[in-house]
């Protein structure tokens, strides 16, 4: 990006003469480069240190929560937290036997069942919740990409159509 003393430096510039040859005709062009004053060279800097000081864009301090930004913002987050704990299950499960350990189904469950019921409740609803709001929040995605309920009452209704589901299938998924 060309700050704003580089393009007054450009109008200002001087025309250096380049000569290229090409074929048997010789073509004459002009490189410009820019010559700065002091006076520019300071307002370049009082410009960079003005841009240093600017909050990340966008802020988002300045803005009232809102359903849709919550939203997505959790799509996004248990998106990776769902494909995070895949890649590194599989990971694990590829090393384990150089490792000598066993990460079968057999080990899986009984490492469950020794756990304290309300550690493995925990679990069990954190990974439903991650795995059916993404899942959920992904077919309201789709949705839209048809056009339908793309309007402000089109993604209240689907926002709240998303939790709903997500609590009931978080719920069933836990307890059953």
């Amino acid at each position: 990006m060309i700050s704003a003393g580089t393009r007054t430096g450009l109008l200002k510039a001087s025309r250096i003469p380049l000569q290229r040859t090409i074929g048997a005709k010789g073509v004459r062009a002009f490189i410009a480069t820019p010559k700065r004053s002091t006076e520019e060279e300071s307002q370049a800097a009082v410009a960079e240190r003005a841009r240093k000081n600017r909050p990340v864009s966008p802020n988002l301090g300045i803005y009232k929560p809102q359903m849709s930004m919550v939203l997505s913002a959790l799509h996004r987050n248990t998106g990776v937290a769902v494909a995070g704990a895949a890649y590194l299950y599989t990971a694990a499960f590829g090393v384990a036997p150089l490792l000598g350990l066993d990460l079968g189904s057999v080990t899986a469950a009984s490492t469950a069942a020794a756990l304290p019921i309300p550690v493995l409740l925990g679990l069990k609803a954190l990974i439903s919740g991650c795995l059916s709001f993404h899942c959920f929040n992904g077919i309201r995605h789709l949705v839209w990409d048809t056009g339908k309920f793309v309007s402000n009452q089109g993604v209240f209704k689907t926002g709240y159509a998303v939790i709903g589901a997500t609590a009931l299938a978080t719920g069933y998924l836990t307890f059953f």
